[in-house]
């Protein structure tokens, strides 16, 4: 192997790792380390979706000592006195490599570009940097400092992150979502739950397609049950994070005709009361296609503040009149709530909420570990 490609580092160790997996399931790297060291990796790990900048600058660090064993990688920056730019390193090699294999983990651009990580400060153990977590930053500066102090090899660490990283991702992407529920459920309970689960404070983003998720699930169930969608098919979830496909759908969810002209619609807004402007932007999207109903569902409470409404209705009848789609605007809760209703058995949908929320995050990064947790948890008292 070249110690001074950085990606070609980062694939030997990368396959090393999985080679060890399949050997020992990582055992005998992973005891090269003490039971700090391994406590600090374990940190850095498992906290790694909500400090990908960590991640990112911590993989940098550890490629960049394997590069060039005699510089010092707490000096991170070319402005600080014998350092390097762990920026371009990271944008040119650790980012698209963690891109590659570890999708879920990788920064769009650079961990440098975070605010607490880019100061001109060494990554010294009195490092300045608010990283929020101080388990995490103490974790991330405790191993630089070992591996500068005490002359631990950065192999192992590497070795051993990519172990754990990998073990991590073959955990949550192949582990079976377990439902144990009782044989009658109330939806009141279930629409307690949801709400628990869209509004809880997490520490990721991702979670405006919690609600999104959950209204497509019950549709999936109406689209076989109810006549009203008869014959009609039901389109799948795109992403929010594609602003191309996002400009050439007219809803977060979508219903089609045999010959594919749209039926139905459901857009959600999170947390902001529907107005004018929002009805208005609505139109145009569907104001060239033919469409028979759109839904505009709001997380707030209220759906339409009241000195709105008569503006928002006077919008609808506009629409009406010049389309013919029918608008109609309501809080997400009620909405939900009404369509489990009109399902034969409220527990189905349970099952298909659970189902595609491990879909979606196993197929895309909007979903993470953080919102699995939390619903599996929810799902323990149904």
């Amino acid at each position: 192997m070249e110690k001074t490609q950085p990606d070609k580092i980062l694939d030997h160790y990368y396959q090393s790792a999985k080679n060890e997996i399949e050997k020992d399931n990582g055992k005998s790297v992973l005891t090269l380390l003490n039971d700090q060291q391994r406590k600090w990796l374990d940190t850095i790990v498992s906290k790694s979706e909500s400090f990908k900048a960590v991640l990112a600058v911590f993989t940098t660090s550890l490629v960049k000592k394997i590069m060039d064993p005699n510089q010092d990688i707490r000096y991170h920056k070319v402005e600080l006195k014998n350092g390097y730019s762990g920026r371009t390193l990271d944008t040119k090699f650790i980012t698209p490599f963690f891109k590659r294999r570890f999708k879920r983990l990788a920064m769009s651009e650079s961990g440098w570009l975070t605010r607490s990580l880019e100061q001109p400060h060494p990554f010294n153990l009195d490092f300045p940097g608010k990283i929020k977590s101080k388990i995490v930053k103490e974790s991330f500066l405790r191993i630089l400092n070992d591996i500068e102090e005490n002359k631990v090899n950065p192999d192992i660490y590497l070795k051993a992150l990519f172990i754990n990283l990998i073990k991590s991702q073959d955990q949550l992407l192949n582990r079976p979502f377990h439902l144990h529920l009782s044989a009658e459920v109330a939806i009141s309970l279930i629409i307690e739950k949801l709400k628990l689960h869209f509004f809880s404070n997490y520490n990721v983003s991702g979670s405006s397609k919690l609600p999104v998720i959950a209204v497509y699930s019950a549709y999936e169930i109406l689209i076989k049950e109810c006549m009203r969608y008869k014959g009609k098919k039901l389109r799948p979830l795109k992403s929010h994070l594609a602003a191309d496909i996002r400009a050439s759908s007219v809803g977060d969810i979508e219903i089609i005709n045999k010959d594919k002209s749209y039926f139905e619609a459901v857009e959600i807004k999170h947390g902001k009361p529907i107005d004018p402007i929002m009805v208005r932007d609505a139109y145009e999207k569907f104001s060239d296609k033919q469409i028979n109903r759109y839904y505009l569902l709001t997380t707030s409470e209220p759906d339409i503040e009241s000195d709105q409404r008569e503006n928002v209705y006077s919008e609808i009848s506009k629409i009406k009149n010049e389309h013919g789609c029918e608008v109609i605007v309501n809080g997400l809760i009620p909405s939900l709530r009404y369509y489990l209703r009109l399902l034969s058995d409220p527990k189905i949908f349970i099952k298909a909420y659970s189902d595609n929320l491990y879909t979606e995050f196993k197929k895309s990064t909007e979903i993470k570990e953080e919102h699995i947790r939390k619903w599996q948890e929810l799902c323990q008292n149904l």
